[in-house]
């Protein structure tokens, strides 16, 4: 489940770069996927708070999540311990306290499809979208709006109750993933670089587990 959290948040975060980017205004879900298109790279912080159904008190985490096209995403916390994650390609990496951890995607259907699923997201591509999830756009007062995504099959819906993201114009505030399980985890977002642009070595160094 913790590779599941951490992909979820690096695949929120390019819906964070797409939204942003976006020309000002109220935006319709048909704009927000067409945004996708032009994020090349992005650079953003994040703070995580996760309940969990048997603690007392939520388990919270920040730090930086970094976009390169065509796939390439690096969540690094820095807060309450260093913690790498990546994904490139059809392997997610992970390390921790000097503990390196490799999961390969094609081995784990349900994190698979998150990687399908967001990178249906990325190309705009609404009815592949659909095909996956059941999709609310919901104007709200002024500026508002919320998007929710609520899997229609198996294996998403063994897992996961829903996605939502709230935002106003054209600025994501927050994600809300809701778990079968109960545990919820809410993600804000903040100082959001869409405009990221990556050098050789800056790309070796960010996209790497040191």
């Amino acid at each position: 489940m913790r590779s599941w959290s951490a992909f979820l948040l690096l695949s929120a975060s390019m819906l964070v770069a797409s939204v942003t980017s976006a020309q000002q205004g109220a935006p319709s879900l048909d704009a927000i996927l067409a945004s996708f298109r032009g994020v090349e790279g992005m650079e953003l912080r994040f703070r995580e708070e996760k309940r969990i159904a048997l603690l007392s008190v939520p388990a919270i985490s920040e730090g930086t999540v970094h976009y390169m096209r065509p796939g390439r995403l690096a969540r690094r916390t820095t807060s309450p311990s260093p913690q790498v994650v990546l994904i490139d390609g059809d392997e997610l990496r992970m390390s921790e306290g000097g503990r390196v951890e490799r999961i390969d995607l094609a081995a784990q259907p349900v994190v698979r499809s998150f990687v399908d699923t967001f990178s249906e997201l990325l190309r705009g591509d609404r009815a592949a979208l659909e095909r996956v999830y059941r999709v609310q756009f919901t104007p709200r007062e002024g500026a508002n709006w919320t998007l929710t995504l609520a899997p229609r099959a198996s294996p998403l819906d063994r897992f996961l109750r829903e996605i939502r993201f709230e935002g106003e114009g054209t600025s994501l505030r927050t994600m809300v993933m809701t778990e079968v399980s109960g545990d919820v985890t809410t993600t804000t977002f903040s100082d959001v670089n869409t405009r990221r642009r990556y050098t050789a070595a800056e790309a070796a160094r960010v996209f790497s587990l040191q």
